[in-house]
């Protein structure tokens, strides 16, 4: 006999040790609620379709499934159309089965997000770590300020890191700005000192190398340039600086410089004494840019002078130079002239008395590269 199992509902044999479609147990498990004749579990209390007590029911349940209780003999009814059977609401197990999976979905659900929200974090943390790390090793003031405003939930640790760091390099700034108003050679030494390792060391080293090369200008002698080269080996002016030590150290006047110079204008003076024309002309060059002042004078014109010079009186005459001031000045090509200032004195005999034997002249001089006088001038002195 066909059953519908109480379980999953399907046909079932009433023979059937147990349900091909939900694998219940049907044999010797199944019994007939005596109201509404529905198929139910044995075990069960109350029948789930009209809720009739089934505590107490007694004999054979196959035998009652089989047979049914002997009904009233009636009149004949005529056959009424079978009636469509309403489905048996779900078992409680179905709903147990349901509420369960639920269950597992709502925490698989909730592991889901609870990994999302830990990779979230675990990604925003390396991040913050990245950051950290290259504000840390930065420079520059403003990548410092950027993580503190980016990250105001990062660790303690970290910002109070970063702040200390930007505080340095804010430090570092305001002492170039100084360095830069100053502008000397002491403020730019003072910022190197103070921060040996700062990339505005390099800057500061070209400005001290120019402002050491000014002052080696402004002064203009070997020395400054000399203390140029020494503390500049790779200056930028080292090559001008060269230049210039080596073009002052040419014009220094040497003790055979003094030499030339002083032989020569002894042997324009004695000349001069002696009338010796010969030796007098060998001392000076042919045209004169200035004799006692008077302009573009020859030979001849130094010859009637020492003529005039020497008075009928006269009987002896001898000059003796005085102190010397001696300049170099280089013509190029390795040729130098000289100007000169010294003092000479005059002295004479004379057959008359009561006149003058002695004068003191103020002398200023030229001296051609060739070693003959260009220009000499003769101020006398009060006595």
């Amino acid at each position: 006999m066909l059953i519908k199992c109480p379980e999953c509902g399907h046909q079932v044999s009433d023979q059937a040790k147990t349900c091909p479609s939900c694998g219940i147990e049907i044999a010797g498990k199944i019994t007939r609620c005596p109201d509404c004749g529905e198929v139910i579990f044995k075990e069960q209390s109350r029948c789930p379709m009209c809720h009739r007590s089934i505590n107490g029911a007694s004999g054979d349940l196959v035998d009652d499934l089989r047979q049914p209780e002997p009904q009233p003999v009636h009149a004949p009814v005529p056959e009424q159309p079978e009636q469509p059977v309403a489905p048996a609401p779900r078992p409680s197990r179905k709903r147990r089965i349901g509420v369960a999976a639920f269950v597992v979905a709502l925490v698989i659900v909730l592991i889901g997000v609870f990994l999302g929200i830990y990779f979230l974090k675990n990604q925003e943390a390396q991040a913050e770590q990245r950051a950290y790390e290259n504000a840390v090793k930065s420079a520059e003031p403003l990548v410092l300020q950027n993580f503190l405003d980016m990250y105001a939930d990062a660790p303690k640790a970290h910002r109070d890191s970063v702040k200390t760091h930007l505080d340095a390099l804010k430090k570092i700034d305001r002492d170039w700005t100084d360095a830069l108003v100053n502008n000397s050679k002491t403020g730019y030494e003072r910022f190197v000192k103070l921060h040996p390792n700062n990339a505005h060391n390099v800057e500061a080293a070209i400005k001290i190398d120019s402002l050491d090369w000014v002052a080696a200008q402004n002064e203009n002698t070997a020395e400054a340039y000399q203390k140029y080269i020494t503390e500049h080996q790779d200056g930028s002016y080292y090559d001008e600086a060269r230049s210039s030590f080596e073009q002052l150290e040419a014009q220094k006047v040497t003790s055979e410089d003094r030499l030339v110079v002083s032989q020569l204008f002894t042997t324009y003076f004695n000349a001069l004494a002696q009338m010796d024309e010969s030796a007098l002309s060998s001392t000076l060059a042919p045209v004169l840019t200035s004799f006692l002042h008077r302009q573009n004078a020859t030979k001849e014109d130094v010859r009637q002078y020492m003529e005039k010079l020497h008075e009928a009186d006269i009987t002896k005459m001898d000059f003796t130079p005085g102190d010397w001031t001696i300049e170099k000045k280089d013509e190029g090509d390795g040729r130098f002239s000289y100007n000169v200032n010294f003092t000479v004195a005059q002295h004479m005999e004379r057959t008359e008395e009561g006149r003058e034997t002695r004068a003191v002249y103020k002398v200023t001089a030229q001296v051609s590269p060739e070693g003959r006088i260009t220009e000499l001038n003769m101020k006398r002195s009060v006595q």
